[in-house]
């Protein structure tokens, strides 16, 4: 069975091959040429097994669908749940996945997926194949930047216009009340309530998860290689915290200082930090987004454990360990949120 942690493995495994292979070529022209062949093989390899990936894994998110069933492919819950909606032809909304068919099987037999007998085996490999080629495109990807930045800094930094800086407290409070007020009007049975507040949490902590080192990339870039100033400002969090983001980019324990200014592009580069061409655009637009599924996320959370001690409660009596499979949590998760500490 494969997990979370061995998929992260197989990624970091699959960057170092490529950090090898680049490792030896000092000139920046001739690292992009080869950096650019090992992205374009990479995605080849990525489009020749992405459909019959998605095959596989939608028959067995439909055919044998289990807990943390996701977790062996190396995707998130709603992410599979979107690829089997759309291999039996329903349409895909990225924001709300539709619910599972009734009858998960007969749905995936009359869409003409596959069922062998080792499915889940089978789906496995080829999702470990995907994650590998996915791994080695975006590591060579990083190279790429890495190597043009190279180039136009010359060792210094780059002139960037001034990024925006949102209103961050507004964004948090739109997107917390905005779903607060979408359940507000809910009218469906508490076990709904739950399983819609359960898909809010998943989808905004996908969300979270996508949009984190999207923005650090960003964030990183204009901190290191550019002109720019308070770039924490358009990122939503304190000077400390941009601080904490450089010291784990450049490997530096918390309580270390960060190097002097004039020091850091080369640094930087030398710890494969990309350079994120637009960043002064990008970081607002990232930033915002993700302050806003982190609000969701809140108040998703606190409109789940409130179903959940409702359904554990009279006259429901939902057991923790039933109410742990319903939402895909561990029960200890559960207790805790039926047994708050005082």
């Amino acid at each position: 069975m494969s997990s979370t942690t061995e998929y992260a493995k197989l990624r970091a495994d699959a960057a170092s091959q490529v950090e090898v292979e680049l490792s030896g070529i000092t000139d920046p022209f001739e690292r992009r040429a080869h950096a650019d062949e090992i992205r374009d093989q990479a995605h080849m390899e990525l489009s020749s097994l992405k459909g019959e990936r998605d095959q596989l894994i939608a028959a067995a998110a439909l055919y044998e669908p289990s807990m943390n069933l996701h977790q062996q492919f190396g995707i998130g819950y709603n992410q599979m749940k979107r690829i089997a909606s759309a291999e039996i032809g329903i349409l895909v909304d990225i924001h709300s996945p539709a619910p599972w068919p009734a009858d998960r099987a007969k749905a995936a037999a009359d869409a003409g997926l596959p069922h062998p007998d080792d499915l889940v085996e089978q789906a496995v490999a080829l999702a470990r194949r995907y994650e590998g080629a996915e791994a080695r495109r975006d590591a060579a990807a990083a190279h790429l930047e890495a190597a043009r930045e190279a180039v136009v800094t010359a060792g210094g930094r780059v002139h960037v216009a001034a990024p925006a800086r949102p209103d961050f407290d507004e964004i948090r409070r739109n997107a917390e009340n905005e779903l607060r007020a979408e359940f507000a009007v809910l009218a469906v049975s508490p076990e709904e309530r739950l399983r819609l507040a359960a898909d809010a949490v998943d989808q905004a902590e996908e969300e979270k998860a996508m949009l984190l080192p999207e923005r650090d990339e960003a964030l990183n870039s204009l901190a290191f290689y550019t002109t720019a100033r308070g770039v924490y400002l358009s990122a939503g969090i304190t000077r400390q915290g941009l601080l904490r983001v450089q010291q784990r980019t450049l490997g530096l324990d918390r309580t270390a200082k960060l190097p002097p200014r004039h020091e850091q592009p080369d640094l930087a580069r030398a710890a494969d930090v990309p350079f994120v061409k637009n960043a002064e655009e990008e970081l607002p637009q990232i930033s915002a987004a993700y302050e806003a599924a982190k609000a969701r996320h809140t108040a998703a959370v606190e409109i789940r454990d409130a179903a959940i001690r409702v359904l554990h409660a009279e006259p429901y009596e939902w057991t923790l360990t039933r109410i742990a499979e319903f939402v895909d949590r561990d029960v200890a998760v559960i207790h805790r949120i039926v047994n708050p500490r005082p």
